[in-house]
């Protein structure tokens, strides 16, 4: 199976990736894949101004075209378009502790509501969503995306032709009146999160949910949000 990171600086955003240095997130991401074990095809989606950087750590490094900012999660929809066959995107601060096993032909790290997610989902539909995503209220609960597994090429393709919906909906209806990214304020626990479950309810398709009885950690550790500087003693003990 083929393990995927994405990393840009330009997706280096939200309450803590915005005070922490790009070197400790690099750092992160390398021990992301260094705890990922040899049991995995490593590959690192990653621009031109970053594509030196984990050449060393991975089996490939893979080249992102250009593209205009959306949603945080833009990176893993581009790589679910671009990838075949069996593969996982995996956050670059999600250290994985043992092997990701599974039955099932789709999987994220787990389910939840967000009460912030229902907010602007109201504005979506205030400004026409559901003339686009006629499923859009199918669920309300949102998929955490720092793990996303599959092996299903048809379903993989429907996913992401609907989400390119969203992003062009996103384009041309609330960020020209909202301006959520010009003010750098995270809609896609909405577009992309809320979107997925809605997607999978409206399939009728449960995932697998890695995180499930993961509560202790054994599993995998994902240090995102608040707990984000959890390693920065390690990082500044790095440089010495």
């Amino acid at each position: 199976m083929k393990l995927i990171w994405t990393y840009s600086k330009r997706y280096k955003r939200g309450s803590k990736n915005n005070t922490l240095s790009s070197d400790y997130i690099e750092f992160l991401y390398k021990k992301s894949i260094k705890d990922a074990g040899n049991q995995f095809k490593k590959i690192i989606y990653t621009d031109e101004e970053s594509k030196d950087i984990f050449k060393d750590f991975v089996d490939e490094v893979k080249l992102i075209e250009p593209r205009e900012f959306v949603f945080l999660a833009d990176l893993k929809f581009y790589v679910l378009e671009k990838e075949q066959g069996e593969f996982c995107c995996i956050d670059g601060d999600l250290f994985l502790k043992k092997n990701l096993n599974t039955n099932k032909k789709t999987g994220f790290e787990f389910e939840f509501v967000d009460f912030k997610a229902l907010e602007y989902s109201e504005i979506f539909k205030k400004e026409g969503i559901l003339d686009i995503i006629p499923y859009w209220e199918k669920s309300e609960s949102s998929f955490n995306l720092g793990l996303m597994y599959f092996n299903d090429d048809k379903l993989k393709k429907d996913l992401v032709e609907e989400f390119k919906k969203v992003q062009n909906f996103y384009l041309k209806k609330i960020e020209p009146k909202y301006k959520f990214n010009a003010k750098k304020l995270q809609v896609s626990i909405c577009g992309s999160q809320f979107f997925t479950s809605s997607f999978f309810h409206h399939k009728n398709i449960i995932p697998e949910f890695f995180g499930k009885d993961n509560d202790n950690e054994e599993k995998f550790e994902h240090i995102a949000g608040r707990k984000k500087d959890r390693y920065l003693r390690d990082f500044k003990q790095s440089l010495i």
